[in-house]
């Protein structure tokens, strides 16, 4: 500007701004003319030697006459590269260290109000969500005691969309599975008793019977039809019994299947052949369709018997007279046979589909009627099937009829 007025007052507005961070600022002109000013109004000339001339930025720190550790910068001006003149700033170290610390006190004190603050609302939360996580957790606690002492009723209403809400769902789900298992269990013992007291009171009775009867001379005719019933009575203990035991090797991993090739056909046959008598006597009509040429299969022929008259025997139970079963076999890949035993009969609900092969459940077939049996065969049919690498299914319209289809790997596919 080459205006000295303009520029020291340029430099005591710079020293007014920033006071007290700068002890002095000067200037020095190319030809040599020093301007210059202090913070404080105390003229001397124990800056002056300060300002003079440099060919590049400097930085230096000193302690002034009055003891004050300055930090001084310099910087050489140019215009249109040539030297134009040199700016030197001197800045109070003293105060600015002063500001640091008082900066670094007063963020300390922050810090430590803030982390009180952030302990406080923390333990606020902390009890907050302890009161909101026990309370559930306590709800699930005397509910668990409850179910343990025997109180099958007992439910947790909890409505949370979090982990502990799914974990009350399946509490509530588990009891509600452990009272139907309950009630399953009762039916069981009901039916068991049932299974063995009628044809144990069969043969009883049977057996006094005869031996009154022989001592009267009882007609062959009739000592024959009472040996009769004796027998069939002691073969339906002995399968129920067989159930039972087979059931118990399931439950061990023990039930053994001994494969060889078989003849799906021979099989079927000699099923209809078995429960012909009984179904012509109820009106019933038993057919096999098995598919010509049919492989044979990878299986135990005794277990897929078991299979077959279980299912057989069910769809004579649940039929009227009139309706048809029908025994069918088809080669459906190259590796599996299916078979299905299909019926005309009172068919399956279909909210009891996906149970049918539960232990101890059984499907009732009709309104207000009681299930008959124990609820153990399709659990072991389902087993057998298992255990040879099939897989069985069951399709049911209710009041048509129902259709179980399962699978068996062929002969074949070992070899």
């Amino acid at each position: 500007m080459r205006d000295e007025i303009l520029v020291i007052n340029t430099i005591r507005s710079l020293i007014e701004t920033h006071r007290p961070a700068i002890v002095y600022a000067g200037y020095l002109s190319p030809a040599d003319i020093s301007l210059s000013a202090l913070r404080d109004n105390i003229r001397n000339d124990s800056f002056d030697y300060r300002i003079h001339k440099i060919t590049r930025p400097i930085t230096e720190t000193f302690v002034s006459d009055r003891n004050e550790a300055v930090y001084e910068m310099g910087i050489p001006l140019t215009v249109k590269d040539e030297y134009a003149g040199t700016i030197k700033v001197g800045f109070s170290q003293d105060y600015l260290e002063r500001q640091i610390r008082e900066g670094v006190i007063l963020i300390g004190r922050k810090i430590i109000v803030i982390s009180i603050m952030a302990i406080v609302i923390g333990i606020l939360f902390a009890l907050i969500l302890s009161a909101h996580l026990n309370k559930p957790i306590k709800e699930l606690s005397q509910a668990a005691v409850k179910l343990g002492g025997g109180d099958l009723n007992v439910r947790v209403e909890v409505d949370r969309k979090d982990e502990l809400g799914k974990l009350a769902l399946s509490f509530n789900e588990m009891a509600q599975r452990i009272k139907e298992l309950d009630e399953l269990k009762d039916s069981f013992v009901s039916s068991v008793s049932h299974e063995l007291r009628s044809p144990l009171a069969a043969i009883d009775g049977y057996c006094d019977y005869l031996i009154e009867g022989m001592q009267q001379n009882m007609p062959l005719e009739k000592q024959k039809k009472a040996l009769e019933i004796v027998s069939e009575s002691a073969l339906r203990l002995t399968n129920f019994i067989n159930n039972i035991l087979d059931l118990a090797k399931i439950k061990a991993g023990r039930l053994e299947v001994k494969k060889m090739p078989v003849d799906i056909k021979d099989i079927s046959e000699e099923i209809v052949q078995l429960f012909g008598p009984l179904s012509e006597k109820d009106g019933k009509k038993l057919s096999v369709a098995v598919e010509p040429e049919l492989p044979r299969m990878d299986a135990d022929p005794e277990r897929i018997k078991q299979v077959i008259t279980n299912l057989i025997g069910n769809a004579l139970k649940f039929t009227p007279s009139g309706a048809s079963i029908t025994i069918s076999a088809q080669k459906v890949s190259s590796h599996f046979i299916e078979i299905s035993i299909a019926d005309t009969g009172v068919g399956i609900p279909k909210d009891e589909l996906g149970k049918v092969f539960e232990k101890f459940y059984q499907v009732t077939d009709g309104p207000n009627k009681k299930p008959r049996g124990t609820g153990l065969g399709l659990t072991i049919v389902a087993e057998i099937v298992r255990l040879h690498g099939g897989n069985i299914t069951v399709e049911s319209v209710f009041g048509k009829g129902t259709t179980f289809r399962f699978t068996v790997p062929l002969w074949k596919t070992t070899e």
